[in-house]
């Protein structure tokens, strides 16, 4: 149960004690758990997304017959916000398209009734050209590419590494909101830095770790890693010299290496991410604002620091809150969800029929997809049609 006396942190446990004499390193690992526990997707939201994904699907497969579809990004590593996008890539398995048809899907889009024209954009001025939308029953945003298979191979590789180190999830979903309060986590619309980046700076500060056998107490060990993490980059981290780089065990390397290897039309910027899949990528090259939130980073240290600093017995209240907050926007969207597609998750847990993204009357067949669940998937038929907000391929 939530706390209702503060709205904007919704994590807090109403029964539970905020200071009376707990370290502060302790409290602030229980807060990160709690926290952690309510950002992730509940079974409601979950089968609303995997349900939103097959629709798309199907209608990308009925304009191009043939064609594959997958998911990648936070939704198949299962580290997205509560309003993160689903990326979708779209590859061609009888021709390369050397023109994506970018265009051709924003009209199919708009005449299907799938999303409506003023949520649609086309953006194909990026490295990765894509089109934008917000999916109209779920209201789900989408971000669809063509012919890039790197980002399910980069998706598989974090997963490799969430297995690696079992605290990636809890510090990475921390961080993304820190970064989404401040405007902060998209590098198409702020120069921030983005899901992927942020993520990759979090596997090379725990290889970095783990390199220098740092060991802490399973008491307070979420506490101290998130400290850490924002006094590695916040004040440690050399930008200039360094960049951060997975595929070592130290989580870097010097640019003046990779210039020497890989050529020096890169590592110029000053946030440089070595992209595991295709090593001469620099994931940060485009977060102008990078600097910016190195800065917040340190400040947020600064902050955290003072309070964990303080005797025991003085201690009256949340840490983590000094930092963090969840906007009302995402509160009341988490609400709409529950109240309007709790039908989905029920009918996904029990034996009889699902109302699935489906028409009424129509038995729709589904293929059970190891792309972002395990979840049992059974020939769903129209055995609830008058459930609300059905989505409707």
């Amino acid at each position: 149960m939530c706390d209702a006396a503060n709205q904007a942190k919704p994590w807090r446990l109403a029964n539970f004690s905020y200071g009376n004499g707990i370290p502060a390193l302790c409290l602030l690992h229980q807060e990160i758990e709690q926290f952690h526990a309510y950002i992730q997707s509940t079974a409601t939201e979950f089968y609303l997304r995997a349900e939103a994904v097959r629709c798309i699907e199907d209608m990308l497969v009925s304009i191009w017959p043939g064609a594959s579809v997958e998911v990648f990004g936070s939704f198949r590593t299962g580290l997205n916000l509560p309003l993160s996008d689903i990326d979708l890539v779209v590859q061609n398995r009888r021709c390369y398209w050397y023109n994506p048809p970018l265009h051709e899907l924003e009209s199919e889009l708009v005449a299907r009734g799938v999303a409506d024209p003023h949520t649609v954009n086309v953006v194909d001025t990026a490295a990765v050209p894509v089109v934008k939308f917000t999916e109209r029953v779920s209201q789900i945003k989408f971000d669809i590419s063509f012919n890039v298979g790197s980002g399910v191979k980069a998706a598989e590789l974090i997963k490799d590494f969430i297995r690696q180190f079992p605290d990636l999830p809890k510090l990475v979903m921390v961080l993304k909101q820190f970064l989404a309060m401040h405007g902060l986590n998209e590098v198409y619309r702020s120069g921030g830095i983005s899901s992927y980046a942020i993520t990759l700076m979090c596997i090379g500060f725990l290889q970095h770790q783990a390199q220098a056998n740092k060991k802490y107490s399973s008491n307070n060990r979420l506490g101290m890693l998130l400290l850490k993490f924002l006094e590695y980059y916040g004040r440690k981290f050399d930008f200039n010299k360094y960049v951060i780089s997975v595929l070592g065990n130290g989580g870097c390397q010097t640019k003046e290496h990779l210039r020497s290897t890989m050529g020096n039309y890169n590592w110029q910027s000053f946030l440089s991410i070595q992209d595991p899949i295709t090593p001469t990528n620099d994931i940060g090259r485009s977060s102008y604002a990078a600097l910016s939130v190195m800065q917040m980073l340190e400040a947020a240290f600064q902050k955290l620091s003072r309070l964990v600093d303080l005797d025991p017995t003085k201690i009256t209240g949340p840490i983590l809150d000094s930092i963090l907050d969840v906007p009302q926007q995402v509160i009341n969207h988490r609400q709409w969800v529950h109240f309007n597609f709790q039908h989905l998750a029920s009918s996904a847990s029990s034996s009889g029929p699902s109302p699935l993204c489906q028409s009424p009357g129509k038995i729709v067949k589904r293929r059970r997809s190891s792309q972002y669940t395990d979840a049992k998937e059974d020939e769903q038929t129209d055995g609830n049609a008058n459930a609300p907000n059905m989505l409707e391929c």
